[in-house]
């Protein structure tokens, strides 16, 4: 039984009808919307959980006993390279979001990226990634934004968000989605959005171009039992995501990106598709630096443009935060990995063992 229907038996995709330029609205997030609307992507209810199980094998972990090092902020970016992140920001709201103390912090840590994947916005209206985006630019930043529509069964809804430097990076057109939960397999569905870098011309060389997966699983719903676990829903969104994205567009490079609420050993299936492992691997990513929720997952047989270079920011080493303004800021610590600007042919993958950065 196929796992995604295509065609006409796609299920319409939720996509903000708000893309941020600063602090304007964008009419092409909008035409994207009801492009999106009419053509849809990818229905998750169409998922056979036990289909994978039996097809996928197992894959080693690469990454033993390292340790969380340190960005440095004071080094230009590399021409040659981007940072990609991800940051659940705890309840992104209007609270949070009117306190300039803490948006000055978020201002820094997310400016220090190409792109960063936002977990837990709380606010129909986007308003806390406008201000976060705003902010940026007022500081010399030339950021953008898509948000995706409040996702979750409760009222207390979630939105995600990516956020990305137009200077470094392009959202290609149209692909931002939301994958559709009809069976309500999952709290919150992911949110899907394609992009490419503005790399330096280069002959015979073209820009790396990603499918990014941004997700934030329930707590309370990623048990290691294989019929319960959302963990054991994701592995079939990634593979599900990247036959999509291959078939239409010839792209083979996923990353998965978000709050798992597990350490690597409770990644379930998404560990046992082959060659996909967790680039920080067990690296605390809670702000108290007890636990790993957060995680960065590529396929390393296809995604051949991860340099080896990654790392978890703290707050208070990083960006010299008092440990009670770091909480403020999130109990949430950002995940982030560097990447080629150009695409590298998997057969001279690099990614087989990742390495911090000293």
């Amino acid at each position: 039984m196929p796992l995604l229907r295509m065609g006409t038996r796609f299920v319409a995709s939720q996509v903000s009808p708000v893309r941020f330029f600063g602090p304007s609205v964008s009419l092409i997030g909008l035409l994207a919307l009801g492009y999106m609307l009419f053509t849809g992507k990818i229905n998750l209810s169409s998922f056979d959980l036990g289909t994978l199980a039996n097809q996928l094998g197992s894959s080693d972990d690469p990454t033993t006993a390292i340790t969380p090092v340190r960005l440095d902020r004071s080094a230009p970016r590399p021409e040659d390279r981007i940072r990609i992140a991800t940051f659940n920001i705890q309840v992104f709201g209007e609270k949070k979001s009117s306190d300039p103390n803490v948006m000055q912090a978020l201002a820094a840590i997310v400016a220090s990226f190409d792109m960063v994947a936002i977990q837990e916005v709380r606010s129909p209206q986007s308003m806390p990634v406008a201000r976060l985006v705003d902010l940026i630019n007022r500081r010399g930043g030339r950021y953008e934004a898509t948000v995706s529509e409040p996702v979750g069964r409760t009222s207390q809804k979630a939105q995600y968000a990516f956020v990305w430097d137009t200077t470094r990076m392009r959202l290609i057109p149209g692909s931002s989605y939301v994958v559709r939960d009809d069976a309500d397999r999952m709290h919150r569905e992911p949110m899907v959005a394609s992009f490419e870098t503005r790399a330096p011309a280069a002959q015979g060389r073209a820009p790396f171009r990603f499918t990014a997966i941004n997700a934030h699983t329930d707590p309370d719903e990623v048990s290691t039992r294989a019929t319960t676990s959302e963990l054991n829903v994701l592995d079939d969104v990634f593979v599900r995501v990247r036959e999509y994205e291959y078939n239409s567009n010839g792209e083979e490079d996923v990353i998965l990106m978000g709050d798992l609420n597990v350490n690597t050993a409770g990644l379930g299936e998404l560990a046992q598709i082959p060659g996909v492992f967790s680039i920080a691997g067990d690296i605390p990513t809670n702000t108290a630096g007890t636990k790993t929720y957060d995680h960065i997952l590529i396929d390393r047989n296809t995604t051949a443009e991860f340099t080896g270079r990654f790392g978890v920011i703290d707050f208070v080493r990083d960006f010299g935060l008092t440990p009670e303004q770091a909480v403020l800021v999130s109990d949430h610590r950002p995940v982030w990995a560097e990447f080629s600007v150009y695409e590298i042919p998997a057969f001279t993958n690099v990614a087989q063992q990742g390495q911090p950065v000293r």
